[in-house]
């Protein structure tokens, strides 16, 4: 049997381990998918989570052969697009630590244009 200041020691330790783990945990995202599409396109943007930090990288493709493209912005400033009259094409990958990041999805031939929610 363990004494009553033992016992509170290696609660304290446990829980601040399990904070630990919780936070790393929680910063993953599980990998999210944000989708959006207007007529003709469809793309997205696919938070990653690896070496201690999120990446966002966004994607697009045409359903009809309209010209659609994806656009990448970052509140620092980061950018990168991607163009299509096809299958599936990425922009860059970019590193998403505690900025915000969003997609911006458009059919260039017909006008329309959406963007994912925010990350």
């Amino acid at each position: 049997m363990i004494g009553k200041r033992t016992a509170v020691r290696l609660g304290a330790i446990a829980s601040v381990a399990t904070l630990g783990l919780g936070l790393s945990t929680g910063m993953a995202s599980a990998n999210s998918d944000f989708q959006v599409s207007v007529t003709g396109c469809s793309g997205g943007m696919v938070v990653t989570f690896y070496n201690g930090h999120d990446h966002v990288q966004g994607y697009v493709s045409s359903t009809n052969g309209d010209a659609c493209t994806a656009n990448l912005h970052q509140s620092n400033g980061g950018h990168s697009a991607a163009s299509t009259t096809g299958g599936k094409v990425w922009t860059a990958e970019l590193l998403d630590a505690g900025i915000t990041s969003y997609v911006t999805v458009c059919n260039v031939d017909r006008g329309g244009c959406k963007s994912t929610p925010s990350y």
